[in-house]
């Protein structure tokens, strides 16, 4: 079953504007199928296979030199050799767009040669897993299972895989594999447990010491280890929104995972019940929402995506910073909750005058229309409804 992509559309403006155009995700996002599907005709070529490594790194130009038509370069962090060829090659045909179409694994090291490389010459997406909009529009067999199942597709392809299977198998292969190629792990069994541990942290602000004391390894360490999964597109750092604010701010970011249902793989979660039962629902809902609003509205955090909290206490989980205009958003998974302990009123008038107008949304996870007044904010289930139509109809109210 194929589920149609949203950036789709993206892939298809750049290979008509852009010489050369690279996909970046974690792994089995599903670049290589994501190209090979839209462009079935376009030549084909893994850097996974060692012979076209040694290829492309022993005669670059040579190498390129064989493609008189576009081509697909996939796994292209395994050859940095052929940035510099590939400018050069750029610059003497710069009329051919959409000619180099490359998938790459988010790493700093290849950010960096393509930064130095192919500026103003290439267009950059990153393709997250499947987004619960996505699935909706594919009509699969009981999306809500969304909830727990998270978005990498071959869990939806495949009928026959089970979760377990799935996820103990890419921490084992990728995980591990692609963070040799980052860091010098030395105790994949410490690696294993912080990672564990990491998860019971999602949605918290971001504490190193806290996190090495329950893995027993240094802060040091733990830095690294985060950053390695921050450029591996496995998790996010979600900063806090300062704009001379005249409050105490906390200066931590917060902790997320790119899909959720990693997230709920390493809480022991792979049923609704046992999702609806566990005791971090809440963060594992905020979690959901965080990754709706960057897939589904191309929020990138700390540009304009952050959330606010200050050291009284005051938090609201999302804030999106939008054509002149902020939108606050809070999230609830449970049955029950007071409505007046959302901040809503306290924060915005904090704001300033330089937004157009404050917008609030309330992602819930529950009917929440009865309970709530809608003059206030709107209220939305990223399951059933997109966060771009949900902040859509706050801008018509």
């Amino acid at each position: 079953m194929w589920i149609e992509r949203q950036i789709k559309d993206r892939v298809n403006r750049c290979v008509q504007s852009r010489p050369s155009i690279l996909v970046t995700g974690a792994r089995q996002t599903g670049k290589s199928t994501l190209l090979q599907h839209m462009f079935p005709d376009t030549t084909y070529i893994t850097f996974d296979y060692l012979q076209q490594v040694e290829a492309a790194r022993e005669a670059p130009e040579q190498f390129l030199s064989r493609f008189l038509d576009p081509v697909i370069l996939d796994e292209i962090q395994y050859v940095p050799e052929l940035f510099r060829e590939l400018k050069i090659v750029i610059d003497n045909h710069r009329e051919r767009y959409g000619w180099w179409i490359m998938t790459g694994s988010q790493q700093f090291s290849l950010m960096e040669q393509v930064s130095e490389s192919l500026a103003g010459r290439i267009a950059l997406l990153r393709l997250e897993t499947l987004s619960a909009m996505e699935l909706r529009q594919a009509q699969v067999p009981d999306p809500d299972r969304f909830l727990f199942r998270g978005g990498y597709p071959e869990l939806w392809a495949n009928k026959h895989l089970t979760m377990t299977d799935f996820f103990e198998s890419y921490v084992r292969t990728y995980v591990e594999r692609d963070l040799k190629t980052i860091i010098d792990v030395k105790n994949l069994s410490d690696f294993r447990r912080f990672f564990r541990v990491a998860a019971t942290r999602a949605g918290q602000l971001l504490n190193y010491r806290g996190l090495a004391a329950d893995v027993g390894v240094s802060d040091v360490t733990i830095k690294k280890w985060i950053h390695a999964l921050e450029i591996s597109g496995l998790i996010y750092l979600l900063p806090p929104f300062y704009a001379n604010i005249g409050k105490r701010l906390v200066k931590s970011p917060k902790l997320y995972f790119g899909d959720h249902g990693l997230l709920c793989h390493l809480l022991g979660i792979d049923s609704d019940a046992q999702w609806h039962d566990h005791p971090h629902k809440g963060s594992l809902w905020e979690n959901l929402v965080m990754m709706e609003l960057i897939k589904t509205l191309d929020l990138h955090p700390g540009t304009d995506l952050f959330f606010y909290r200050d050291q009284n206490g005051v938090e609201i989980d999302f804030l999106i910073e939008k054509n002149d205009r902020l939108i606050l958003m809070e999230t609830k998974a449970g049955e029950r909750f007071a409505p007046e302990k959302l901040h809503f009123s306290r924060v915005s008038p904090l704001l300033g005058n330089r937004y157009q107008r404050v917008h609030n949304l309330l992602a819930l996870n529950m009917p929440g229309k009865d309970i709530l007044p809608r003059k206030q904010f709107v209220c939305f289930n990223p399951l059933h409804t997109s966060p771009a139509a949900a902040a859509d109809s706050q801008s018509s109210a």
